[in-house]
């Protein structure tokens, strides 16, 4: 009687299970991967929150007044354009508020400023409040005010979770710093969603920004703010126009 083939001697077996299972082993590990890679994200940006949490401030009328009274002394000087960039960067940095700040140069000492909560979904649509200074003595107030009221909130929503990019910004009033606002989110094909202006923009101003960044042809809704004049009514205004950001950035 003659004996079957040893199928543990057939060579061709063994390359057939290879051919079958080395794919499946590929597949297999890319997802172990895929699963190790986000779950190392996931734990990364769980720091990231806790620590900007524990960075938060309330809104406060003596936080306010401690901004105002340092940006109204840096408008006052000569040399504004590079102290207020350097305030702002500081002061909204990973240390003390957890932000990532860009600082965009230009010109011979000029920079804009930004900060962000970027969004979870949508992070091209960008809600912006926006601060512009200069040397007008007869604004100095009502600007001062503006870049803590931004300032303040800022550092009381660091952290949030947010549908779309919330982003703090401070310029000089110059076309050619709103030229390179609009430059910078044009390259990063961003759409800006609502621009909040604060310190009582006049209707100059208002033209100005609306026809760089051209607000009416890609649908911006521009909401100006009024100029406050005590860290109180500023606080005030404060909590109200977070309500606002958090609306338009919307929560998940």
């Amino acid at each position: 009687m003659t004996e079957a083939p040893s199928t543990t001697a057939d060579p061709g077996r063994w390359i057939r299970l290879a051919l079958v299972m080395l794919p499946a082993g590929t597949i297999l590990l890319g997802i172990a991967s895929f699963g190790i890679w986000q779950w190392k994200k996931d734990q990364a940006a769980d720091r990231s929150f806790k620590y900007a949490m524990a960075l938060r401030r309330t809104i406060s009328a003596e936080g306010i007044q401690r901004h105002t009274d340092i940006v109204r002394e840096a408008l006052s000087k000569p040399d504004r354009d590079l102290s207020i960039p350097g305030y702002l960067e500081s002061t909204m940095g990973a240390e003390n508020m957890g932000y990532t700040v860009r600082r965009t140069r230009f010109g011979t000492d000029q920079s804009n400023i930004d900060a962000e909560l970027t969004g979870k979904t949508r992070p091209r649509e960008i809600v912006m409040v926006l601060a512009l200074y200069n040397d007008d003595v007869t604004r100095l107030e009502g600007t001062a005010q503006a870049i803590s009221e931004a300032l303040s909130i800022a550092h009381e929503v660091t952290g949030e979770a947010v549908v779309r990019s919330l982003r703090f910004a401070v310029i000089p009033d110059t076309g050619e710093a709103l030229q390179n606002l609009r430059e910078g989110m044009s390259r990063d094909d961003e759409r800006l969603m609502h621009l909040f202006v604060l310190g009582s923009p006049d209707i100059n101003q208002l033209r100005r920004i609306t026809r760089a960044l051209d607000t009416t042809a890609k649908g911006t809704r521009v909401i100006p703010r009024l100029a406050t004049n005590s860290a109180e009514i500023t606080m005030t205004s404060a909590h109200e126009l977070k309500a606002l950001l958090l609306h338009a950035a919307e929560r998940p």
